[in-house]
């Protein structure tokens, strides 16, 4: 009996997903200067044996990593002799003080970082004194956060200015990444962790913009900065923060909620900013009425706080406008609103109008010819393009009478940054011969420069779109893993797809048809341990007797206050190489669909190892 429990004790731990896969939850400061270095702090889980990172595009580098090591609790005898040795050192004294008897030192706690405060740097000084004198409260302490490395980043003089994606890599694989800005104006930076014993810096004073001012926002806690602005001038302060970690599983609203605002030398509110329309990520524009020092205030909302509470305030003189992507539907004809109001449309093959509501109550309205039996549909692009429109589109028929008429649509998949799906899809069979008409309004009444639209009108088209649930698959050299994928099936399409690519990484499989949830299989070509390797699978369908392609869309899957899961779409999808046996390739083209799980795991944890043969660990 006992030998058979045994066994299926084995067994169970054999079939126990493998894991450790690297997560890092935030980078601070999540930016740098071109033709600078910096040292940057990653907190997350799973980070011992991190190695170094890569970072998108050029002229950026990760030149070093250093685990940062847990801090135990301290006994008083060793936390006094340590806060000794960190005085000496301040003082320009790093010799070790003398030790107390041996009995008291054989019960002190190990930790490798304190037998060499000698030969840390500012920034590992203040992370031991943090771990010394700052009290730990279970109820606030993230496990996801707990873990830390420290990335030194250098970036060449002519790196070109922008966003980047980051990520970690080690024995343990690749993680998802993390947005990195590179930037051509300074950088500022709120003081370090300040121990007790050492006077409190003053407050951080940025000499001129335009000037970034980089920031983490604990409980209960309000950063400020001195910034010198020039008088009677335009000024645009740009809030990134919710931005970096979009979707935070365990809080409430489910993400980081910054505020700013502008105090002028008198003391007199100037701004203040909460939001950019519908974004939470506040920006702020106003002009200064005095030239002087002027004080910048940043805290969240619900004066919440914890590390990955990551922000960045980038200070540029003049208006800086809205910025709407309108990046939808572009693969069909475009027509303007103007020319659309002009005439009837022919709708036969799908059309889109670039349009704008300009003004509030405004309502646009299109006819097009339509006949009986078509299927119909009329699909709005705002919100999901960056536009404040929460629109409602009304389809009327050709004897006036109101036949249908839709506010917004709900998805099967939340797909983007979006905190609502308030984009209308109407679809219908139209009853009769005759020139309808399409109206589009706002549901608010709302109207203006920025409230931008793409509105498709047509015959309603199959089509299709697959995600990863994770943006990485962490494979042992020459080896095989899996990544789950999510597929998007549009106006009924049940057809086969098939999935392809490098044939070294992406063995050719089918995913059969009505199949929303699939687990691909991947391989890892390399021979050893290797930095991450970028690849682009893809998938192919055959809808009404054309083939439609189209690139797989790398995406993480992260869970937003408890409840909703959404995909965050990333540059590249990335083979991880990570140490440690594996199960062998695959040899054999799979042509049949594999059963995915249900519920696809949370992009931080383990991927699930199939059950026929699990990895070893």
């Amino acid at each position: 009996m006992m030998k058979k429990s045994m066994l299926m004790l084995a067994a169970m731990i054999a079939a126990l997903p493998v894991m450790a896969i690297p997560y890092a939850g935030y980078l601070y400061p999540a930016g740098i200067k071109a033709g600078s270095t910096v040292r940057v702090l990653v907190g997350g889980q799973t980070l011992y044996g991190v190695q170094g990172g890569v970072i998108s595009g050029k002229g950026v580098r990760v030149k070093k990593a250093v685990v940062v090591p847990g801090f135990p609790n301290v006994p008083g005898s060793q936390h006094r002799y340590l806060v000794k040795w960190m005085q000496g050192i301040e003082n320009g004294n790093p010799a070790k003080p003398a030790l107390p008897e041996q009995k008291v030192v054989d019960e002190w706690r190990k930790c490798r970082w304190w037998d060499q405060l000698d030969q840390l740097d500012t920034l590992e000084l203040s992370l031991v004194a943090r771990g010394l004198f700052v009290r730990r409260n279970a109820l606030q302490q993230t496990p996801s956060l707990r873990q830390m490395v420290i990335l030194d980043i250098e970036a060449d003089a002519n790196a070109e200015p922008g966003v980047r994606e980051l990520r970690l890599y080690g024995a343990r694989g690749v993680s998802a990444p993390k947005l990195f800005f590179v930037d051509k104006c300074d950088h500022y930076q709120e003081p370090l962790y300040t121990p007790p014993y050492k006077k409190t810096p003053g407050t951080v004073q940025v000499k001129a913009v335009p000037a970034v001012v980089n920031g983490q926002i604990m409980p209960g806690e309000t950063d400020s900065y001195i910034v010198n602005l020039k008088g009677s001038t335009d000024y645009t302060f740009i809030l990134t923060g919710r931005r970096f970690q979009p979707f935070i599983g365990d809080a409430v609203p489910g993400h980081f909620q910054p505020v700013i605002r502008i105090i002028d030398p008198e003391g007199k509110e100037v701004a203040f900013a909460d939001d950019e329309y519908f974004l939470p990520d506040p920006v702020m524009r106003f002009k200064s009425r005095k030239a002087g020092d002027y004080l910048l205030q940043v805290r969240d909302n619900l004066y919440r706080g914890r590390q990955d509470f990551v922000y960045r305030v980038a200070m540029v003189p003049g208006t800086v406008k809205y910025k709407n992507s309108g990046r939808s539907f572009t693969e069909y004809d475009e027509v303007s609103e103007s020319e659309a109001k002009a005439r009837n449309l022919y709708v036969g093959r799908p059309v889109v109008i670039n349009g704008t509501l300009a003004k509030s109550g405004e309502r646009d309205v299109f006819r097009f010819k339509g006949k009986r039996g078509m299927k119909f549909a009329a699909h709005l692009a705002a919100r999901r393009d960056g536009s404040p429109l929460d629109g409602v589109l009304t389809l009327i028929a050709p004897n006036g009478k109101v036949i249908k008429q839709l506010d917004d649509t709900a998805k099967e998949l939340n797909v983007g940054e979006v905190l609502q799906q308030t984009d209308p899809e109407l679809g219908m069979t139209l009853p009769q011969d005759g020139v309808y008409k399409i109206a589009l309004t706002a549901l608010n009444g709302d109207g203006g420069k920025d409230y931008r639209y793409r509105l498709r009108l047509g015959v309603e088209e199959m089509d299709f779109n697959v995600f990863t649930v994770r943006s990485m698959c962490n494979i042992a050299p020459r080896g095989s893993g899996r990544v789950n994928v999510k597929i998007e099936r549009i106006a009924g399409f049940k057809g086969d797809i098939r999935i392809y690519g490098d044939k070294r990484f992406v063995p050719e499989q089918i995913i059969k048809g009505d199949k929303k949830d699939y687990s691909l299989v991947l391989r890892n070509p390399a021979k050893s341990f290797t930095r991450p390797q970028n690849i682009t699978i893809f998938a192919e369908a055959e809808i009404n007797g054309r083939k439609v392609r189209k690139a797989v869309v790398p995406a993480d899957i992260f869970n937003q206050a408890f409840a909703y899961d959404h995909l965050l779409p990333v540059r590249y999808f990335c083979i991880g190489t990570r140490r440690g046996g594996g199960r062998r390739a695959v040899k054999k083209k799979p042509t049949a669909a594999v059963k995915a799980p249900a519920k696809s795991a949370p992009a931080n944890a383990p991927a699930k190892a199939p059950a026929k043969a699990p990895a070893k660990k």
